[in-house]
């Protein structure tokens, strides 16, 4: 007699992390109507002996049951402690036995999405700090497939996949597999495990280039109807003969992409195939060219001439299956305002993107969980999320369907109640259409964790602008931190600090901030606190200083504005100088106390003349890198920071230079792409530079749209005061400074540039 094979759970195998101080359930199949047997042995790691009298170790569980007419079973396994022992789970069923070893009971936690949190070891560069063995030893990963392909799949089908054939949990001993687990979800793991001393494991799920909307299942989304309205509204609802129809045409476009290189290959090295010439013809014809082809065909048929035995004339030749959408169709347009900016319409919206449709990472990636017990989740949203108008409907279904795949599904202890991290979206997302669209999405993710019972925090990286390999391993440091202080360390932060109240004394306004962990302090290297804008009732903002007051609030403020009204913080395309943190390296996240129409303060990043450098995007397309802030347009000139002569900031400019037919010139870059010139600063007519003269010599400053004023001969600064020579309002694509000193070699300082 045939046995039938014992079936569990995908994501219980050999070397699993179970979830600790909850129940869960093992449902599987097995041989129908039979007694099938559970027993759960435990010994200590340290290879210590223990008493047979010890009720903590040897066999610590034994439950029987029996399976169904189709041959189901389901076992609950009473909650458990987290500790280093080692864990084994012996199924019995007829003669058919599954032993399962190596199982450790500790913390487990799921990522997903896409960006930061799916960048592979073997893709970034860690940080150079010793790592600990003992710690090592407590990491476990369970990794699927990237794209949800395994090695027999050829495509994500419509029907859920319940079972993954290749993965399994890994150990950091497993080298090899251990290189295509997220960068961020080894760190996160490592920093959890380094505080907590037991075994944390992480089910990586993450999938570059995926979207919110493929991880969400149709069943959630048709259940929610708000959100099922949404989708058809995009018009991203696809049943089941869509979803197909979708697949045949991706078929349909690799066979035709496949055929285009090979021909082209052929080409190269003068081996051109008229048989694949012919089909990737037929493949990319429109309707209308396919039958006039065959009306030629056909005509051609009717002549009245010979035809040699193998002449494509002599019968006729029957068209092939039509796919389901021609070359002649539009790339998905993902939602109106994608619409409106390209001036497109979706003249054919049957084909969908694979990035916008419906459940595919579900279908191919969450569903085998089903019945797995975790801690907590993180989410990284993509890069191009922002242009969903209702992202709120989206997390709801994404919310939605974790809350239907993963356990428990009832908590009574808040304490274990699941906690979901997310991580806001990174400036490098910006669309230059919509530049300010990545922030806004970033407020909307705010308000949403605000509403949710659940433990919820959120993790930036918009002070982590430069390109750098180490990134997504900060990213997972970061999210452990907050992970900590929402099931461990209560003190500690449970998400990055942001802005809770705000009160004003004067003319200054005290700035309260929750999350403070140990208290805030300025980045590594920065002398000022920057970032801050300010405004009065014309609710025009510019520029203001700040200082932290004893490592728990902000005053900001601006001797022009008498009576502020509103306050800003980062809150620009490229927060550059948005680096302050608290003391456990979590970055202030960007904020605006209101939503009231306003001017936003332009980047004036080289007013203070604090910085030569300045971090920004040089062209569109590009990365971000350091750039200069000034550079020297007649003459020669070197630009140095003086940190010790100066009247405002932490440095002023000393310039030293030749001049050209008796003139020296300098700017402020502005040609930069991430500065968004022109800039335009509203409700000021004048500019105000201070000067110190040190050869007093006669000299004289000019600036373009300002004028020409006099530098005074004497040895001490002076403030220059220049009113802009145009109508309207200041608009600035260049800020040229000349400086004209019949000398031929000079020097200058240069500090505090402000408008009024």
């Amino acid at each position: 007699m045939q046995v039938n094979q014992i079936v569990l759970p995908s994501w219980l195998s050999n070397k699993t992390v179970f979830q600790q101080q909850v129940p869960f359930v093992i449902e599987g199949k097995a041989a129908p109507s039979a007694t099938i047997t559970l027993e759960v042995s435990k010994d200590p790691t340290d290879g210590r002996r223990v008493s047979k009298l010890d009720t903590e170790y040897g066999t610590i569980l034994s439950l029987e049951t029996t399976t169904s007419p189709k041959g189901d079973f389901k076992f609950t396994v009473p909650a458990y402690k987290a500790s280093t022992d080692a864990y084994t789970f012996i199924f019995k069923c007829f003669s058919d036995t599954v032993t399962l070893s190596d199982i450790r009971c500790g913390d487990v936690w799921v990522f997903l999405g896409s960006e930061f949190l799916s960048i592979p070891m073997k893709n970034a560069v860690a940080p150079a700090i010793p790592l600990k063995r003992q710690v090592m030893s407590h990491l476990r990963f369970f990794t699927p497939a990237r794209n949800g392909l395994e090695s027999e799949d050829k495509e994500i089908v419509y029907e859920p996949k319940t079972h993954f054939e290749d993965a399994h949990w890994i150990k950091i001993t497993d080298t090899k597999e251990l290189s295509n687990v997220s960068s961020s979800a080894f760190s996160f793991a490592y920093t959890v495990a380094d505080q907590v001393h037991y075994p944390v494991g992480v089910v990586d799920l993450s999938a570059a280039g995926s979207s919110i909307i493929n991880w969400i299942s149709d069943e959630v989304a048709e259940n929610q109807t708000a959100l099922a309205d949404y989708l058809e509204e995009l018009e991203l609802w696809a049943d089941e003969s869509r979803y197909n129809a979708n697949l045949k045409k991706d078929r349909h476009m690799n066979e035709t992409d496949k055929l285009r290189k090979e021909l082209s290959d052929g080409k190269f090295f003068l081996d051109f195939d008229l048989e694949k010439d012919k089909k990737l013809k037929e493949l990319t014809l429109e309707p209308e060219e396919k039958a006039a082809e065959e009306e030629a065909e056909k005509e051609a048929l009717e002549l009245d001439f010979p035809t040699s035995p193998d002449s494509t004339f002599k019968q006729k030749q029957e068209p092939k299956e039509d796919n389901i959408s021609s070359a002649k169709n539009l790339d998905f347009g993902m939602l109106s305002e994608i619409r409106y900016k390209t001036d497109k319409k979706a003249e054919d919206s049957a084909y969908i993107k694979p990035k916008y449709r419906l459940g595919t990472m579900f279908r191919a990636k969450l569903n085998p969980l089903r019945g797995l017990t975790i801690r907590g989740m993180s989410f990284s949203p993509d890069k191009e999320e922002y242009l969903f108008g209702r992202y709120d409907l989206l997390l709801m279904g994404l919310l939605g369907t974790l809350s239907s795949v993963f356990e428990p599904k009832e908590v009574y202890d808040d304490a274990l109640m699941p906690s979901m991290l997310f991580v806001a979206m990174h400036p490098g997302s910006i669309d230059y259409d919509f530049p300010y669209k990545v922030i806004e999405f970033n407020e909307k993710l705010m308000a949403f964790c605000r509403k949710l019972n659940m433990p919820t925090g959120i993790i930036s990286l918009h002070d982590l602008l430069l390109p750098d390999k180490t990134k997504s391993f900060t990213l997972g440091v970061r999210l452990a931190v907050i992970a900590l202080g929402h099931h461990i360390t209560p003190m500690m932060p449970k998400s990055c600090p942001a802005c809770s109240g705000v009160e004003r004394a004067g003319n200054k306004l005290i700035l309260q901030f929750d999350n403070l962990g140990d208290g805030l302090r300025l980045s590594e290297g920065e002398t000022e606190l920057r970032g801050f804008a300010i405004c009065g009732e014309d609710r025009i903002f510019y520029p203001a200083n700040a200082r932290i007051l004893h490592g728990v609030r902000v005053m900001v403020w601006r001797d022009d504005i008498t009576e502020p009204t509103s306050v800003t913080y980062g809150f620009s395309p490229f927060p550059h100088d948005a680096t302050f943190k608290n003391l456990n390296d979590l970055p202030v996240l960007p904020f605006r106390f209101d939503r009231e129409a306003a001017y936003y303060a332009p980047d004036l990043y080289f007013c203070s003349c604090d910085n030569l450098e300045f971090v920004g995007i040089r062209e569109e397309g590009e990365d971000f890198q350091k750039l200069k802030v000034y550079r020297t347009f007649k003459g020669n000139g070197v630009i140095t920071a003086d940190s010790l002569h100066k009247t405002e900031g932490s440095a002023s400019l000393h310039i030293r230079y030749e001049t050209e037919n008796s003139l020296y010139g300098f700017e402020p870059d502005l040609t930069y792409k991430s500065i968004m010139a022109p800039l335009v600063i509203r409700g000021k007519r004048k500019l105000l530079v201070d000067i110190f003269n040190p050869d007093t010599v006669r000299k004289a400053l000019r600036i373009e749209g300002f004028g020409e004023q006099e530098i005074k001969q004497q040895l001490n600064w002076q403030t220059l005061i220049f009113t802009y020579e145009d109508e309207g309002e200041i608009t600035l694509e260049s800020l040229k400074f000349t400086v004209e000193d019949q000398s031929k070699n000079g020097e200058i300082y240069v500090d505090n540039i402000r408008f009024e």
